[in-house]
């Protein structure tokens, strides 16, 4: 590490695992993402001042499971250390208390299962929800890729960085098809300050405020906005798509109608017995199938290997 860089330290609340915070929803394994399961680290690029990338390695240490380790690869100022360690917060879900969903289902205390990663901004979240939708998992992990390669430099594209690519470009360029047009608008409306996603994350608002809000975005279908309710922290809103149909059908011995969506109320019925908790528990399910499908858990899977046992796959079984 440079002789001008940082190391910080940040508190995490007992009980708390880098690996199973980390390892918990496949946003983990999308670029800039890079999770070492020898090592046990975290590594990935921050936003600095100005947006400049900071390499940032998260560790746990053995010796002391009541912090955790950030080593910066740049020398931070004040500001830039408040803002690191506010991204690692919101990535790792840190100041969360979830003590009424480890009482209500102590399968998942065991395991240590109920912060799921996410991006740490939410413009990051939104982008990959919108790579994630109508695609294969090794599409979404590609176009993640190629963001970061191609426009980030490495690290993932911040909105002024897209804002003055056009559709086109980004749509040759990173192979994100239709979704170049809505990943720039989105960019351009953030950038220029007519999108305020800091609003989104008011701690007063209801996951039915922000899902309509949601909904309001270019681009953004019922799906992406549920799934990005749950990256909120909204977990009594499920995100339902075939995956949902799949996962409950197979694990319920439910026949599946020609029309999936007469599901809906029988999902939201089974699952409302884990309210306000019931992406978490239905999440839970899934993720313990995936690690059962691939035959090892989440901290070893790598990039290439999730289309093999994710979504698109386990449809065709």
């Amino acid at each position: 590490m440079p002789s001008q860089a940082s190391n910080l330290t940040l508190p995490v609340p007992r009980g708390f695992d880098l690996q199973a915070a980390v390892c918990s929803y496949g946003y983990f394994i999308l670029a800039p993402n890079r999770w070492d399961a020898d090592n046990g680290t975290f590594t990935r690029p921050l936003q600095g001042r100005r947006g400049r990338a900071v390499g940032v390695t998260i560790s746990q240490p053995k010796s002391d499971r009541r912090i955790l380790k950030l080593a910066c690869d740049k020398r931070l100022n004040a500001s830039e250390r408040t803002g690191i360690k506010e991204q690692v917060c919101r990535m790792l879900r840190i100041d969360e208390d979830l003590t009424g969903w480890f009482k209500m289902h102590p399968i998942a205390r065991r395991k240590k299962f109920g912060r799921l990663f996410c991006s740490p901004t939410l413009f990051e979240d939104i982008v990959k929800t919108i790579t994630g939708c109508n695609v294969t998992w090794s599409n979404t992990v590609r176009m993640n890729q190629f963001l970061c390669d191609k426009v980030g430099r490495g690290a993932f594209p911040t909105p002024a960085q897209l804002a003055v690519i056009t559709p086109a470009q980004l749509k040759a360029d990173c192979k994100v098809g239709y979704r170049a047009e809505r990943i720039i608008r989105l960019a351009r409306d953030v950038h220029t300050g007519r999108l305020d996603l800091a609003w989104f994350e008011l701690p007063e608002l209801s996951a039915d405020e922000v899902y309509k809000a949601l909904l309001k975005i270019y681009g953004l279908g019922p799906f992406a906005a549920a799934n990005i309710c749950m990256l909120l922290g909204h977990y009594d809103r499920l995100a339902i798509d075939t995956e949902t149909y799949r996962h409950f059908c197979k694990t319920y011995n439910v026949k599946r109608p020609k029309d999936p969506a007469k599901l809906h109320p029988r999902i939201e019925k089974h699952y409302a017995q884990y309210a306000p908790y019931q992406f978490l528990a239905y999440w839970f399910e899934l993720w313990c199938g995936y690690e059962a499908a691939n035959g090892k858990p989440a901290p070893q899977w790598l990039p290439h290997e999730a289309g093999d046992f994710t979504a698109n796959k386990l449809n065709e079984a």
